[in-house]
């Protein structure tokens, strides 16, 4: 019985073992260069100081389809993105960081660029729900990072920032989906765990018969 009880469990916790693997987290950090953008409207004529930083990626090294992982970005400025040099003053324009990522084979959720207010602001954080949905091995993953120049609802201009590349894989245990066997290794843990507890129960039983012949 202790040998069906350890075929039953080792392939449970195999397989539990193999999908947690795919929630182990890397972070990939990145230096943001500074830069300039030159920014026009009008008769208006401003440069957006671009301050260097650093982007940091936090994401699965690897996924199993059918299953929910989650990707964020983490943005520092040295300083908060500015105006400088505007011809007749500040204008009244709003300053925005955006994100946007892409990833093959998977639903994104938010699909579209998240944008937040960058006005007297060096931190930011981004965070993405993405579900797996095809097996896809080794691809190139993109996250966009983007400042945003607009007047009231109008956009003026788009400036990259940067542009990270970052490696994801799809994958599948056996060809099927982690539900799959997520159902039959639950469903091996439970049977051989049963059968251990039996096997135990019978061996103290055993023991403590033999004991009461032995007095």
């Amino acid at each position: 019985m202790l040998i069906l009880a350890v075929l039953f469990l080792l392939p449970g916790i195999l397989i539990f073992g193999w999908y947690g693997r795919t929630y182990l987290t890397v972070r990939q950090v990145s230096s943001i260069p500074a830069r300039q953008a030159e920014i026009s409207f009008g008769d208006r004529h401003c440069t957006l100081d671009i301050a260097g930083g650093e982007l940091s990626i936090r994401r699965p090294e690897r996924t199993s389809v059918g299953s929910s992982y989650k990707l964020d970005a983490s943005v520092d400025f040295i300083r908060p993105l500015r105006f400088v040099s505007c011809s007749g003053g500040l204008p009244n324009w709003n300053i925005s960081l955006e994100a946007q990522t892409t990833l093959v084979g998977a639903s994104v959720n938010p699909f579209a660029s998240i944008r937040q207010p960058a006005f007297d602001r060096d931190h930011f954080i981004f965070a993405w729900t993405f579900v797996p949905e095809e097996e896809v091995a080794p691809y190139t993953s993109h996250l966009w990072l983007r400042a945003v120049i607009s007047e009231q609802d109008q956009i003026i201009d788009r400036w990259d920032i940067l542009v990270r590349d970052f490696p994801m894989e799809n994958s599948l245990l056996f060809g099927q989906a982690a539900i799959f066997w997520l159902i039959g290794g639950g469903f091996a843990i439970l049977t051989g765990l049963l059968i251990l507890i039996l096997f135990l129960q019978k061996r103290r039983k055993f023991s403590s018969r033999e004991r009461s012949e032995n007095d």
